[in-house]
């Protein structure tokens, strides 16, 4: 192993850290770790407003199906209705005698 670093031109010795590269270290690492923490706090934020989002889209597109769906048994109501009267008053039913409903 030594031998190939020689080849390569490096050493196996380490230099010793002054007290104020160990601090400069210690100072960029804590801000690195800060940011990672306030990016996935945005992150988070971002992501559970992304969800909300969606929610909220399926909620308005479910109720738009709802919505057609009541509008088509409607109108299939109404056009049954219209097609029992067409049909009674052809048949000569203009009602069975009673005034009631």
């Amino acid at each position: 192993m030594q031998s190939d670093l020689r080849a390569l031109g490096q050493t196996t010795k380490i230099e010793r850290s002054t007290l104020a590269q160990v601090q400069a270290r210690i100072a960029f690492l804590r801000e690195k770790t800060k940011e990672a923490a306030s990016a996935k706090a945005y992150d988070f934020d971002k992501r559970l407003e992304e969800v909300r989002q969606k929610e909220r889209e399926q909620r308005e597109q479910k109720k738009a199906e709802r919505k057609a769906e009541k509008e088509k048994t409607r109108a299939a109501l109404i056009q049954e209705s219209t097609e029992n009267t067409d049909m009674t008053i052809i048949m000569g039913f203009g009602g069975f005698g009673t005034s009631k409903k």
